[in-house]
């Protein structure tokens, strides 16, 4: 059995001891990824944090900053308005065709955002999508959705994708994936 490990302080995913390409970081080399603000970063990290702990019923809600706190509401309300409850968190995962490693924020295949849609989004999460089929997970990847948490603890809006936007994606991920590769070189 493979055993897959992520290194957190480089991000660095090791598949049986062996470096893997991150999903995010590969999409982040071809550019298309605005930015990259660590004040940005870190509220999506804290988000994501939050989000989790609250999903494993280990929250401390007292200690979740002020600029959390609606982001974690919308969250709230989402899992309410869709009876959604996630089966895995932050599930690791590498796509044995591409040998690339991620983390799936939720299964059934659910991206958190809080930021504004764009449009390396679907990249990432059809690359998840795949991952799973290989895996023979096809229950898991049936209805992919981005969900982006509102700031203010509205509702967020939900991104439904459809099998053929996956397939779409997927084959641009890939192709990204191989001129990334090869600019290395």
């Amino acid at each position: 059995m493979s055993n897959l490990i992520l290194d957190i302080p480089t991000h660095t995913y090791y598949l049986d001891n062996k470096p893997l390409d991150g999903l995010t970081s590969t999409i982040a080399e071809a550019g298309l990824i605005r930015g990259g603000d660590p004040w940005y970063m870190g509220r999506g990290t804290a988000v994501h944090l939050a989000t989790e702990y609250f999903d494993k019923g280990t929250l401390d809600e007292d200690s979740v900053a002020d600029e959390i706190k609606g982001y974690l509401l919308s969250w709230k309300q989402f899992r309410a308005d869709q009876n959604y409850t996630a089966v895995e968190i932050e599930y690791p995962i590498w796509h044995p065709e591409l040998m690339v490693g991620t983390k799936i924020d939720r299964l059934p295949l659910l991206d958190i955002k809080s930021g504004a849609p764009d449009k390396w989004h679907i990249l990432q999460l059809a690359l998840q999508w795949s991952a799973l089929i290989c895996h023979g997970m096809h229950d898991m990847a049936k209805s992919p959705m981005g969900v982006y948490l509102d700031p203010d603890g509205g509702p967020p809006k939900v991104k439904p994708y459809k099998t053929s936007e996956m397939r779409e994606a997927f084959k641009a991920y890939a192709s990204m994936l191989y001129f990334v590769r090869w600019r290395r070189n």
